[in-house]
């Protein structure tokens, strides 16, 4: 019989409240808006949220009905003891969704259908962006644009090293105009309630709203999530690769991205990229750069780095000389460790729930297991435990955390990743399974890999969203 090794007790971080307006805290994201409102709503900066719309032709009414729809309230239908009743988008944040005019209203021509339904999406894109360009004269007062993609067009949503979806994004970011992707889900999904949730949250964000801060982060620290896309070049076929750094602080007024051309790294077996000292130092110094132009040029006393690789030698280095002797320097490898799950035993007993969410369990000095996923207690209107994943994963597996630098326990460290999770604005469910520094810098990645003409500009994580 194998024996079984003993490993140090585990600890649980309590949830994380979530800051709304006035200062009011709630730990379930939809009932602290609903009960206290938007954190942004005391700043009194957002009277009202203009909307435009692109559709294929004679497909305007449909984005009409949806934002009719969401100025009115709605019942959940699924998972009724999560959802809060959804009372009205105006209700919800006390800012006004207008209904477009004629001026602020594009219909693709008809023979667009055509070209969407024979799979020509360099024509669909083309059509797409004009209708995009046409509305920058309107920018000062447009808040957000709706595109609506139907199903009948899926045959060209994406494309080998093309996405639609990542295209509009990125072509609409450098123009200042956030876009809402409609699909023909957000319309026929029989659950309104829980759609109009998730889109209300996504806009109010999109047209600058703060829906809610985290209480777990320390307000003098930042957070920076670093992901690649590799690339080659079209002139002579050399491969080089895209570091995307997200730049987020805790105050909500700085969550933006930048992409860097790096040509001088190395590669793993897996052919993950790890920087060069002069590379990684240049992409820590910008990052830096972005926290101070909105901090009034002043240094956070913590900065934290997120990727899910390993950090080299070169790495490590190359962030300590950007960041100076002046600010602690932490730098995590985060990344999920599915050979590995735990049992939750209540009074020596195997229990009827999952691990806990928040529970950690440090296994070195350098390396600790968290739960980022597991049950939670005081979500639901029922008062049982919520697993918001219980349907497809009956067990929540942790994700692995490796200190390449930094010093003292876990419990603050854990306590950031656990907040992070819940700071994905274009989410309606309680948390994510990731922090968000981790699940922005990738997706931007994605969208930089497609779109590589996007890269060495800062952009607000709104127009990514």
């Amino acid at each position: 019989m194998r024996e079984l090794s003993t490993l140090s007790g585990h600890k649980r971080i309590n949830e994380p409240s979530l800051i709304f307006a006035n200062n009011k805290r709630d730990i379930h994201p939809l009932r602290g808006l609903c009960e206290h409102g938007p954190f942004s709503k005391s700043l009194n900066y957002l009277q009202d949220i203009q909307v435009a719309i692109i559709s294929p032709f004679k497909s305007n009414f449909k984005l009409i009905n949806l934002i009719g729809e969401l100025n009115k309230s709605a019942s959940p239908k699924i998972a009724p003891d999560y959802y809060p009743e959804y009372p009205g988008f105006e209700n919800l944040f006390e800012t006004k969704l207008l209904t477009p005019k004629s001026d602020l209203t594009i219909e693709l021509p008809q023979e667009a259908n055509q070209f969407a339904q024979s799979g020509d999406y360099k024509t669909i894109t083309k059509y797409l962006l004009h209708a995009i360009s046409k509305l920058v004269a309107h920018k000062s007062s447009i808040s957000v644009v709706f595109i609506y993609l139907p199903s009948s067009w899926e045959k060209c949503f994406t494309d080998e090293n093309f996405d639609l979806h990542d295209q509009l994004k990125a072509k609409a970011a450098p123009l200042g105009i956030p876009i809402q992707i409609i699909n023909d889900n957000s319309i026929q999904t029989k659950c309104r309630a829980n759609v109009m949730w998730g889109l209300s949250v996504a806009i109010y964000s999109k047209a600058g709203g703060v829906p809610w801060k985290v209480e777990a982060l320390n307000e003098d620290h930042a957070y920076i999530g670093l992901s690649y896309a590799m690339k080659t070049s079209k002139e002579d076929g050399t491969q080089y690769t895209t570091c995307c750094s997200q730049v987020y602080d805790p105050e909500g007024t700085g969550f933006e991205f930048i992409a860097f051309d790096t040509h001088e790294f190395t590669q793993d077996r897996q052919r993950n990229p790890y920087l060069t000292y002069n590379e990684m130092h240049a992409v820590m110094s910008q990052s830096l750069k972005i926290y101070q132009d909105n901090h009034g040029g002043n240094i956070p006393n913590k900065i934290t780095v997120h990727k899910t690789t390993p950090f080299t030698d070169q790495e490590i280095e190359g962030c300590y000389d950007a960041f100076g002797q002046n600010t602690e320097v932490e730098l995590l490898q985060i990344v999920r460790h599915p050979k590995i799950k735990g049992v939750r035993f209540d009074n020596k007993k195997a229990a009827n729930y999952p691990c806990k969410r928040g529970s950690y369990f440090p296994i070195s000095k350098n390396e600790c297991l968290l739960w980022i996923q597991g049950t939670l207690e005081g979500i639901t209107k029922s008062g049982k435990e919520l697993f918001k994943e219980g349907g497809l994963k009956p067990m929540p597996k942790p994700v692995l955390l490796r200190r390449f630098s930094g010093d003292g326990g876990w419990h603050e460290t854990c306590s950031s990743i656990v907040g992070l999770s819940k700071m994905d604005w274009n989410n309606n469910t309680i948390y994510k399974s990731m922090p968000v520094t981790i699940v922005y810098s990738k997706l931007f990645a994605s969208v930089v890999k497609n779109v590589p003409d996007i890269n060495k500009r800062i952009y607000d994580y709104r127009f990514f969203m």
